[in-house]
């Protein structure tokens, strides 16, 4: 099964897009998040990305959740309810990423 959620930034011009594809085998499943420039109200280039996983994951789209936090600055994936990846957009940082089945990292949210 592959799963997908996004969120645009509220001035509009970025989003965070979190992607989990099979690939047509789940052996050879990967899971990204991406920080996306959004131009003309469709998703432009890809600004940069985050390896979440690869493998097998017994995901669904109710288990994925792309947020900003409450500033615009950072742009987040949490995943069972737990934020696994961020993007900040003020500083040009990333935070997360490459995990195996369960682990959480501490990364900066307001």
């Amino acid at each position: 099964m592959d799963v997908f959620d996004s969120a645009i930034r509220t001035t509009g011009d970025l989003a965070g897009v979190f992607e989990y594809t099979e690939a047509g085998d789940p052996q050879n499943a990967t899971a990204y998040f991406y920080l996306y420039r959004i131009q003309d109200g469709n998703a432009g280039a890809v600004i940069d990305a985050i390896h979440i996983r690869s493998g097998v994951w017994a995901i669904t789209a109710k288990d994925i959740a792309v947020r900003w936090d409450r500033d615009g600055r950072r742009a987040g994936v949490f995943i069972f309810g737990m934020l696994w990846a961020a993007f900040d957009t003020a500083t040009g940082t990333k935070h997360g990423g490459r995990y195996g089945t369960d682990f959480q990292p501490d990364i900066p949210w307001s």
